[in-house]
C-alpha cells in the first residue's frame, strides 16, 4: 500500500510531465498555435547584409582556387556515384506513410555557398539560393498568404524593396494585411489556386493570374497551398520558366515523390528540403533552375529526382 508522501510524490510527477508535454509540443490542450514570429532587428540586417558582401568576396576567390576546385570535385563524384541508388530507392516509394523511405533518399543537387532562411524561425520561413543576385524589380509570386507575410518583409528587406510581389490566397487578407504588403511593392488578390478558372468563383489557374497582371517572367515562385500544388504546378511549369521555387508539398510519401520527378523532369534541381516539425507529410522543398544556376553562384552536383523517365 502507497504511503501518504508517496502518491503525492507520484500526483507530482505525473503533474510535470503532462505539463512539459504541453509546453515542448507548443500546444494548447491539443490545439496548434502559430509559433512566434522572431524577425532579426535592423541592426542584425544592417550586420548581415556585411558579412555577405564579404561571403561574396570570398566565395569567388575560393571557387576560383585549384584547392577548393579539387575539394569539390571530389564531392561532385562522391555525390554522383550515389545517383542510382537514390533513384532505386525513390522509386520504391508507394505507400502514404513511407517518409523515411523518401527523406533518407533525398539530398541537394545544388550546392549554393550563399543559402540563408528568409522568414521566421520556425513555420513560415524558406531556405532560399542568394538572394542577393535578385534581379531589380524583378516578380516574386507568393501563391498562399493566410495573412502572413513575414517571408515577403523579410525579403524586401534584403533587397531593399527591389522586388515587385503578386500575392494570393483563397480568402481575402486582413485591411493591415494588404496595407503592409503595399508598402513592400506588393498587390494582393483573393484567388483560389485551381487547375481551371473559374472567376464567378474566385478561381484560377498560376498561369491566368500572371496573364491578369501581364507578368511574362516570374523569377521566384512560392507556394503554400495545402495540396493544391498537386495538380496546378507542373501545368504552370511547362508555360512560364522561373529560377526559384520554394514550395511546401502536401500529401503521402508518393505524392511527394511524383511531384519531385515532374518538377526535376522541368530542369529544376533540388537545393534545399526542411521537413514540417509539425507533420511529416509536409516539407519545404527548394529549387533552382538548371539555368539560373550560376547567375545565383550555385554548383551543380548531381542530378537523381528525375527518376521516372
Amino acid at each position: 500500500m502507497m504511503v501518504p508522501y508517496q502518491i503525492l510524490l507520484l500526483a507530482f510527477v505525473v503533474c510535470l510531465t503532462l505539463f512539459n508535454v504541453l509546453l515542448w509540443s507548443k500546444s494548447n490542450y491539443g490545439f496548434y498555435e502559430k509559433p512566434k514570429e522572431v524577425l532579426p532587428s535592423g541592426t542584425d540586417q544592417e550586420l548581415l547584409l556585411d558579412i555577405q558582401d564579404k561571403i561574396n568576396g570570398l566565395m569567388q576567390t575560393r571557387k576560383t582556387s585549384p584547392e577548393f576546385q579539387s575539394l569539390f570535385a571530389e564531392m561532385k563524384a562522391y555525390s554522383t556515384g550515389q545517383v542510382t541508388t537514390r533513384k532505386s530507392v525513390l522509386g520504391q516509394v508507394s505507400s502514404a506513410d513511407q517518409f523515411p523511405l523518401l527523406y533518407g533518399a533525398l539530398a541537394p543537387e545544388v550546392f549554393c555557398p550563399e543559402k540563408v532562411r528568409v522568414g521566421t524561425i520556425g513555420d513560415g520561413g524558406k531556405w532560399v539560393c542568394n538572394p542577393w543576385n535578385v534581379p531589380e524589380d524583378s516578380v516574386l509570386f507568393s501563391l498562399g498568404l493566410n495573412n502572413y507575410i513575414n517571408f515577403e518583409e523579410e525579403w524586401q528587406k534584403l533587397n531593399k524593396n527591389r522586388n515587385i510581389l503578386y500575392g494570393f490566397d483563397v480568402d481575402t487578407q486582413k485591411d493591415e494585411t494588404l496595407q503592409s504588403y503595399s508598402q513592400i511593392r506588393g498587390t494582393a488578390m483573393k484567388a483560389k489556386i485551381s487547375p481551371e478558372t473559374s472567376i464567378a468563383l474566385s478561381a484560377y489557374t498560376i498561369s491566368d493570374l500572371a496573364k491578369h497582371f501581364n507578368v511574362s517572367k516570374i523569377e521566384i515562385l512560392k507556394i503554400d497551398i495545402e495540396g493544391a500544388e498537386l495538380t496546378c504546378l507542373i501545368p504552370f511549369l511547362k508555360n512560364y520558366e522561373v529560377c526559384q521555387i520554394y514550395i511546401e508539398i502536401h500529401g503521402g510519401a508518393p505524392e511527394h515523390a511524383h511531384l519531385l520527378a515532374q518538377i526535376a523532369h522541368l530542369g529544376y534541381r533540388l537545393f534545399s528540403y526542411e521537413v514540417n516539425g509539425y507533420a511529416m507529410n509536409a516539407c519545404e522543398y527548394s529549387f533552382i533552375h538548371e539555368k539560373c544556376v550560376e547567375k545565383y553562384g550555385g554548383l551543380k552536383v548531381a542530378n537523381y529526382l528525375d527518376f521516372e523517365n
